[in-house]
């Protein structure tokens, strides 16, 4: 079979440039090997993918793919079994050199002609879950050095040094109560992002002991506000005098990447680790982690005009450096950080291709490849977009449907028995075909500033307690041409390339929330069957509800959904209003703005019904899209407050071209500190210079807005095109293009 026409935005003639995935659904990886009597049916795939590696490595393969099995073969070709039925399916390869090196590439397939059935669902009744536990908050810290340290690092060849923040892995942290005496109420240790996500805890300042390294020991270090609006809440740990030496760091490869990777997708988490040592190769102290940007520091009591090295260890690659001497005459004090980075002799593999073939060797589908010349092509991966307010995993995936009541139980790895599916919901819902004369609501569109897919949008209320939308997403057009427009949207309307349905509800779930609605997520693959993560823009796979709440918001969750116990559901998540003027519409009749009018009102006014207050963020955008009393959006809408903002002249036109375009529907459904129809005075320049601009020392959060690749990167596009968008840009938020990091490229 030939699928050599277009896939949308997945391209695939020949030598290409597909723009990035933008809504990969995916769940588990059907790692098992396959040998059932359907390989030599239509579904058989054959994967193959061509790497090589600079430095002769012998490599590795670890393959994943979005439904269907996949044999996991430690080999360049495999086989792969695609599901039953028509969509468009995802395979996945890492491929690694065993030194900390790794490239990894995507592949769509559209099953759509194959002509295989789609699974006949066996019913199962979906009914909110009974939770046991309060409501509560999650809260993410992020323990660091404190920035009045001033941390330098000498960039690689030479240069001045500049200074960077360094997030600390794998070091205890502990939260008390204020009670006295103080009673422990939870324990744990960083991750590579020198991150801890708590569980769910009552609203309060909490007092925190933390280290600073593995065998450093325990101190107070401040507190924590459980309940407030940070997204991630710094904590500084306290060095003692004694431990003399400070040593810092950054280590990488020849080709400047960060060894090592951290992917919750294919499970694999690897990064190098640091050791301090006496000359003849005694261990002082454990060995420590660096972090997922390539950083490190530690601090050890020591001789102070000791003769020390560094042992820097990634996979099978081991190496090792002498530590400076020290610069004052006192030798090492605690007062003089040392600086000793590492680079090592290393590549990570490159890709040159990967295809696959059906049995009778034609090719099907193509690689999913980045868009080229754009802005987020210099910006790091996975963890840059989609995760700012949370990064999940397959088991806290897993444990949120519980919770919700869509799955009946999760093993130790995430994988949920008991699932419901796509039609179970629909009849819960009472979607067609189980509406039981209740009216839905719907249109289509694509979304073309948010994640450019062809939206095919239903919603529905059953009482002012039960209102659901779902929407059917297909791959949108790569150029915003009307004929591409048309093209995509006619390969959606005949069900083809689906990629998933993501459902919605706004209904209460036992005694949770007090008994009022809150707000759920679902995914659904093509085949009907519940999934558990999400590729929204080709960076990694997110998972629920990590992945919903980077737009949709969550007041109360600040992190990882629980892992254990019976957490409660409730996230302080809201609806998207429906922003008609970041969309295009189709040319038939049926499918223009005008033609879908009424329908987009009456969709948001579905949203305005689900929200907890007629004068939140979201609800004013909605009331002032429609103050008038037409149907019809008012797409010219600013804020009074914009208006009125007589020291800013250019205020409106920010609103109108940067917030209107780029920030307010996901910032509304945040309920963050960037409230837009607050006005100008909203905006915090030191908080716009790291989060839009970055090249700040704080490397986490540089960048990191807008938080979803596409609007990040049609923003720049129209930037680069408009020397008023740019002068705009540089008024507001303090640039008109997001900066490097300092010192070390981000990759």
């Amino acid at each position: 079979m030939h699928d050599r026409g277009k896939l949308g935005r997945w391209g695939i003639a020949a030598g290409s440039a597909c723009l990035f995935l933008l809504s990969v659904l995916l769940h588990g990886c059907g790692g098992g090997a396959t040998g059932t009597s359907r390989d030599a049916g239509p579904s058989k795939t054959t994967l193959t993918v061509d790497a090589s590696d600079a430095d002769g490595d012998a490599l590795q393969y670890q393959w994943r793919v979005n439904g269907g099995t996949v044999l996991n073969a430690n080999a360049s070709t495999t086989t792969w079994t695609l599901p039953d039925g028509p969509g468009l399916h995802f395979a996945y390869v890492t491929v690694s050199d065993g030194k900390g090196g790794y490239a990894q590439q995507q592949y769509a397939v559209s099953s759509d002609s194959l002509g295989t059935a789609a699974p006949v669902p066996v019913p199962r009744p979906y009914t909110a879950a009974s939770v046991a536990d309060f409501d509560g908050f999650t809260v993410r810290l992020r323990l660091q050095i404190s920035p009045g340290d001033h941390l330098l690092f000498t960039p690689t060849g030479g240069g001045a040094p500049a200074e960077r923040v360094v997030y600390v892995p794998d070091v205890l942290v502990q939260l008390y109560d204020q009670a006295i005496p103080p009673n422990l109420v939870y324990s744990g240790t960083t991750d590579v992002s020198g991150e801890l996500d708590l569980p769910k805890l009552a609203a309060g300042s909490y007092a925190v002991q933390c280290a600073t390294s593995q065998s450093a020991p325990i101190n107070p270090c401040g507190s924590a506000i459980v309940g407030g609006t940070a997204t991630v809440a710094p904590i500084y740990p306290v060095i003692k005098p004694d431990r003399n030496l400070r040593l810092h760091g950054h280590v990488a490869d020849a080709d400047g990447a960060v060894c090592g990777i951290q992917d919750e997708f294919f499970g694999i988490h690897s990064a190098a680790t640091a050791q301090l040592q006496q000359s003849d190769g005694t261990a002082l102290g454990s060995a420590v982690r660096v972090n997922r940007f390539g950083d490190y520091a530690l601090d050890a009591p020591v001789p102070v005009n000791g003769s020390l090295q560094l042992a820097v260890a990634c996979e099978g690659l081991q190496v090792t450096a002498g530590v400076p001497a020290p610069s004052s005459p006192a030798g090492y004090v605690s007062t003089q950080p040392v600086e000793l980075s590492v680079t090592l002799a290393n590549h990570r593999p490159t890709i040159a291709a990967m295809v696959a073939n059906g049995l009778d060797g034609n090719v099907r589908g193509t690689m999913v490849l980045p868009e080229t010349g754009v802005v987020s092509n210099s910006l790091p991966g996975a963890l840059q977009f989609l995760s700012y307010k949370a990064i999940d995993t397959r088991l806290s995936g897993c444990m949120y449907y519980r919770a919700l009541g869509a799955v009946d139980s999760c093993d130790a790895q995430g994988t949920p028995s008991g699932a419901i599916t796509f039609d179970d919901w629909k009849r819960a819902m009472r979607f067609a075909p189980y509406t039981q004369a209740n009216t839905e609501v719907s249109a289509t569109y694509i979304n073309k500033m948010d994640l450019n897919l062809v939206r095919q949008m239903v919603a529905t209320k059953v009482d002012a307690t039960h209102i659901a939308f779902y929407v059917c997403n297909h791959p949108g057009p790569q150029t915003q041409d009307q004929a591409d427009v048309d093209a995509v949207l006619g390969v959606a309307l005949a069900s083809q390339k689906e990629v998933a349905c993501v459902a919605m509800e706004s209904t209460p779930s036992g005694g949770v929330n007090g008994g009022a609605p809150l707000t759920k997520f679902f995914v659904f693959g093509p085949d009907g069957g519940l999934l558990t993560s999400v590729n929204l823009d080709g960076r990694g796979e997110k998972y629920v509800p990590g992945a919903c709440v980077a737009c949709h918001g969550g007041s109360v969750h600040n992190g990882r959904f629980p892992e254990q116990g019976t957490p409660s559901p409730y996230l302080g998540a809201n609806f998207l209003a429906f922003d008609t003027g970041n969309y295009l519409f189709g040319s038939a009749s049926q499918l223009t703005e005008a033609a879908q009018s009424e329908s987009l009102y009456q969709l948001n006014q579905l949203v305005l019904a689900t929200q907890p207050s007629p004068t939140n963020a979201t609800s004013a955008l909605i009331q002032g899209w429609y103050a008038s009393g037409a149907h019809v959006l008012d797409k010219t809408y600013v804020p009074s407050a914009w208006q009125q903002a007589a020291s800013q002249p250019q205020a409106a036109n920010f609103y109108r071209e940067v917030v209107a375009t780029s920030c307010r529907t996901c910032h509304a459904a945040l309920a963050s500190t960037y409230d837009w129809n607050a006005g100008p005075q909203v905006l915090n320049p030191a908080r716009a210079q790291t989060q839009f601009c970055g090249g700040t020392a704080d490397l986490a959060l540089n960048a990191s807005m807008p938080n979803a690749l596409i609007s990040r990167d049609r923003l720049m596009q129209r930037a680069q095109a408009d020397a008023n968008l740019q002068g705009l840009l540089q008024t507001f938020l303090g640039c008109s293009a997001p900066s490097p990091d300092p010192v070390f490229p981000r990759r």
